[in-house]
């Protein structure tokens, strides 16, 4: 039976899950101030549940799996409302949103097709990611596009960590898990790995 600290972090994944509907609902309606709230609301769900999760020490493949799936479908979700509600901006940075997108989406894909599970590798640049984003899309949201230099920030973070996932689901073996890097998967690393344990 597992410990409360992890049904804790379970029940805060789920909680993250169903908080897409009414998120969802707040896009269609058109009201990005109580829409960036929430993504607040639920992006603080994230953090927390990674630190239940740590506290109980009780790795759970099935806690992973679906806090790999909550994120993936909030982190597709919010780019689908900051488009929705912020046109012209993301019309203007099209190209490096797309780019974005085509290597993520590859790489959700290739996950899939090697292992048949959503990726939950838990890079460093994605632990990166996550709250890079959080903060970009809620400002976004609440107040508005920020100045360009910190869209282009922000999207290089995204590009960076997206083409790693790719790289790794590409090059890992089954059994290689939380690697940190995809310098990992180079020979020094698989040394220096094999010697650690």
């Amino acid at each position: 039976m597992s410990g409360p600290w992890r049904r804790l972090a379970d029940w805060l994944t789920v909680a993250r899950l169903a908080m897409l509907t009414p998120l969802w609902a707040l896009a269609v309606l058109a009201r990005p101030v109580e829409l960036g709230i929430g993504v607040a609301i639920a992006g603080s769900t994230d953090v927390l549940d990674g630190m239940a999760a740590r506290r109980s020490g009780e790795p759970s493949r099935y806690g992973s799996q679906i806090d790999s799936l909550a994120d993936v479908l909030l982190m597709g979700s919010t780019v689908t409302w900051l488009v929705m509600l912020r046109r012209e901006f993301f019309r203007a940075h099209a190209i490096s949103l797309c780019l974005w997108l085509g290597i993520a989406s590859a790489a959700l894909l290739v996950g899939w097709l090697r292992f048949r599970r959503v990726g939950d590798l838990h890079l460093y640049s994605t632990k990166a990611l996550a709250p890079a984003g959080y903060l970009f899309s809620i400002y976004t949201l609440i107040f508005g596009p920020p100045p360009d230099p910190v869209w282009f920030l922000v999207i290089s973070t995204c590009i960076y960590a997206s083409t790693e996932v790719l790289a790794v689901q590409l090059f890992r073996h089954p059994g290689e898990e939380r690697l940190g890097s995809f310098l990992a998967l180079t020979p020094v690393g698989r040394r220096h790995r094999a010697l650690v344990r």
